[in-house]
């Protein structure tokens, strides 16, 4: 198993890699279109600021309409190459960031065309808008994931498990509109989480161990692995 913050324990298997790499493929059109789609609104939407046309207005509803679009291609086909439960409430706080970048954005290139600003200048800023964005984006999926499995293994907050380290997967009710999320190995300590029932779909979990779990890897109450019955 390995940190997400730190060092490799158990390198994953170079197989798992290749089929997760391949199936990102899939994915990688819907995801180029969805960059390239706020890339543009970003440009448009600059020049729209400075100097109003139809036309740049045109442009930035459009690439915006290619980036949401590409977006949501992008999360469907996603499911097929991992299957996540985040803390509540992740997508609500995700959009707020990128809301606020978005203004922030639009305040520095507003005041940059007040100002009469390079050309140079105004690319770095769009460079950087996109940057930001794309680190913002990749920082909150590490804070706000709460359990994940792919081709690899699985990960439990922050740690990530390879498959050939784990003997099961287990589920348990914890309280009022709660589930413990587990991960078992030979030998190794269990890892567990707490996530909300309405963040958790138990029919894509099953899908998704069905998907990339290896053969033997089964999904049991945490007190069967302990070799007492479920109550």
């Amino acid at each position: 198993m390995r940190n997400i913050d730190g060092g490799f324990l158990a390198a994953p298997d170079q197989a798992a890699l290749e089929l997760r790499e391949r199936e990102v493929r899939k994915g990688k059109g819907a995801l180029l279109l969805t960059v390239a789609g706020g890339f543009v609104a970003l440009i448009a939407g600059y020049n729209a600021l400075v100097d109003f046309t139809p036309g740049s207005l045109v442009v930035t509803l459009i690439a915006l309409a290619a980036a949401v679009g590409g977006g949501a291609l992008t999360k469907h086909l996603m499911r097929n190459v991992r299957f996540r439960v985040h803390k509540p409430n992740a997508g609500l706080v995700g959009a707020a960031k990128l809301t606020g970048l978005l203004v922030a954005f639009f305040g520095i290139a507003a005041l940059l065309g007040s100002i009469g600003a390079p050309s140079p200048l105004r690319f770095v800023l769009i460079a950087g808008g996109v940057g930001t964005i794309a680190y913002v984006k990749s920082l909150h999926d590490q804070q706000w994931v709460l359990f994940e499995l792919d081709a690899v293994g699985v990960r439990v907050e922050r740690t990530i498990v390879p498959w050939r380290d784990v003997t099961r997967l287990t589920t348990d009710p914890v309280g009022p509109g709660m589930t413990r999320l587990g991960a078992v190995g030979a030998d190794a300590e269990p890892l567990y989480v707490a996530v909300q029932d309405s963040e958790l779909d138990p029919r894509l979990l099953t899908e998704a161990i069905g998907r990339f779990a290896p053969q033997g890897v089964r999904l049991t109450r945490a007190q069967d692995s302990l070799g007492n019955p479920a109550s």
